[in-house]
């Protein structure tokens, strides 16, 4: 059905990819949408949806003592961030991932969660997440997600929890028929609440806006960056900034939200 995003049924792995991240005005990314045209199509999850766009929803997970936030913050060379991520209002497929920075690269593996897994995650009873798993997958053939297990093991030893509720809508470009290799995004109406139940994924109830009137332009990419980037650069004159979705909901969290005209540097920080 157009407008959702894919089932997946075992982990999935992308590759290194470079992310470049910029801060934009509103009026800026028609334009920006028109200039990449020749080039990248609009994906097909965003075709016949009011603003061409879908709604992103991640839960994050963190340490008591923001572990993960201040490793973003001390720029970490490598560092994992784990997320429950799902889109607009589907209620059956949710996504572990675990988002890996090394150097300037990310490596991304995800895997899906039924709902008899998610509400045993929620539970923190690691034998219950463990049956739910085996209950769901029988006769599949599928072992144990390693990142699912990961996450476990943070949730011993470190006390992850779930920390921040991230949502915002995204309008995204690909090159025909090959979305890995190149990924065009335009994020809006960024918003954020702390401390949610995994069960509070699809609520819009206390999510506060993070950067106002500013969208996030996102340039995703595997291998060499493409020629025509460069003229984009130039034409609209992009400054490439720190952006970071996580780190600004959990700077909301400690007392750090900005004031409107402080945007734009609130987000270069993070």
């Amino acid at each position: 059905m157009i407008g959702r995003r894919p089932s997946a049924t075992a982990d999935e792995r992308s590759g290194g990819r470079h992310e470049l991240k910029y801060l934009i005005r509103p009026e800026q990314a028609g334009a920006i949408a028109e200039f990449v045209r020749p080039y990248l199509e609009l994906d097909k999850y965003c075709v016949s949806r009011e603003n061409n766009a879908y709604t992103v929803r991640s839960i994050y997970y963190d340490s008591p003592a923001f572990a993960c936030f201040h490793e973003k913050l001390d720029g970490v060379r490598e560092r994992n961030k784990f997320r429950i991520r799902t889109y607009n209002d589907m209620l059956h497929a949710a996504y572990l991932e675990n988002k890996r920075k090394v150097g300037s690269t990310h490596h991304k593996v995800k895997t899906h969660l039924t709902p008899g897994v998610l509400a045993t995650l929620a539970q923190r009873d690691r034998e219950a997440v463990r049956e739910a798993f085996v209950e769901a997958s029988s006769g599949s053939g599928l072992s144990f997600p390693p990142v699912l297990e990961q996450l476990l093991y943070r949730m011993a030893r470190d006390a992850f929890a779930p920390t921040s509720l991230v949502v915002y809508d995204r309008e995204a470009y690909v090159y025909p028929g090959q979305n890995d290799i190149v990924r065009l995004t335009f994020d809006r109406n960024l918003r954020a609440c702390a401390y949610p139940a995994l069960g509070d994924i699809h609520s819009e109830c206390d999510l506060k806006p993070l950067l106002y009137h500013w969208t996030i332009l996102e340039i995703k990419f595997t291998g060499m960056i493409p020629r025509w980037f460069r003229r984009l650069n130039t034409l609209f004159d992009l400054k490439r900034q720190a952006c970071s979705k996580f780190g600004m909901s959990i700077a909301q969290l400690l007392g750090e939200s900005p004031r409107l005209k402080d945007g734009i540097r609130y987000a270069a920080i993070y």
